[in-house]
């Protein structure tokens, strides 16, 4: 299998400021990638055992080394999300997922079979084969994340301003990273309870370092950074100083 290139790298790891959005959260162990990550894209994450929610607690607050694990890109006006794996590529398209094999290439990575494929070019740029079909792509750095946080099996994802902050939660855990990525706290996802007059949900969460509680209310919300308008707006409450924010269900 042929080893992948330079250009995928350049591709995948373009080194970007994601304005007010912030890197996925996930810890992982470290696996092959189809480049190893040289650049980081925003802020950093640990590295723990993904189902040990008690050591995410007790390590909440550290800061270590992060890298995504899908990508998102506009593929004239076409949303693919781009997930590497090892010696293989899944495309997330709207209606299904594809895998695709690394295979032989001239120059940069490709990846095919049958009528489909994906292959990088110069930095940020791609082109997807549908049906025999080429078409450029740009990778979207403002929506990575949402598609990062969505492929890691993320349920909502929230974010703010000033100081820049993002929160995903997650069946088993709800992640605050905040101060512009240097910190990160990690609590149990108890449940979310539904107000019965209202359109929106609370969650709520204590342990022997932080008290975290989170409003989301199903209306509009317009993120002063990026003017991007999302479905709800959310209220973060940690150690007693409140975040506000925007986001939207990644379900």
């Amino acid at each position: 299998m042929p080893s992948a290139t330079p250009h995928l790298l350049l591709l995948l790891l373009s080194m970007v400021t994601l304005a007010g959005c912030g890197r996925s959260e996930q810890p992982a162990e470290p696996r092959p990638q189809v480049n190893p990550p040289t650049a980081a894209l925003d802020t950093p994450t640990e590295v723990a055992p993904p189902d040990d929610l008690e050591a995410l607690i007790q390590r909440g607050t550290r800061v270590g080394d992060f890298s995504f694990e899908a990508y998102a890109y506009d593929c004239e006006g076409l949303p693919v999300g781009v997930r590497p794996g090892d010696d293989e590529l899944t495309l997330l398209l709207p209606d299904r997922e594809l895998v695709l094999p690394q295979v032989e290439a001239a120059s940069g990575a490709r990846y095919a079979a049958d009528d489909d494929g994906f292959r990088g070019e110069e930095a940020d740029r791609a082109v997807l084969t549908l049906g025999g079909h080429d078409t450029p792509c740009t990778l979207d750095r403002q929506q990575t994340p949402w598609v990062d946080a969505r492929a890691r099996g993320a349920l909502f994802r929230g974010l703010g301003q000033e100081p820049g902050w993002h929160l995903e939660i997650h069946p088993g855990r709800i992640v605050m990273v905040y101060q512009y990525g240097e910190r990160r706290v990690v609590v149990p996802n108890t449940g979310g309870i539904a107000d019965p007059d209202q359109p929106r949900r609370r969650w709520q969460a204590t342990t022997e370092s932080n008290e975290l509680a989170v409003l989301v209310e199903d209306r509009a919300c317009t993120d002063v950074m990026s003017g991007e308008t999302y479905p709800a707006a959310v209220k973060v409450t940690l150690d007693g100083r409140s975040y506000s924010g925007c986001g939207r269900d990644l379900e």
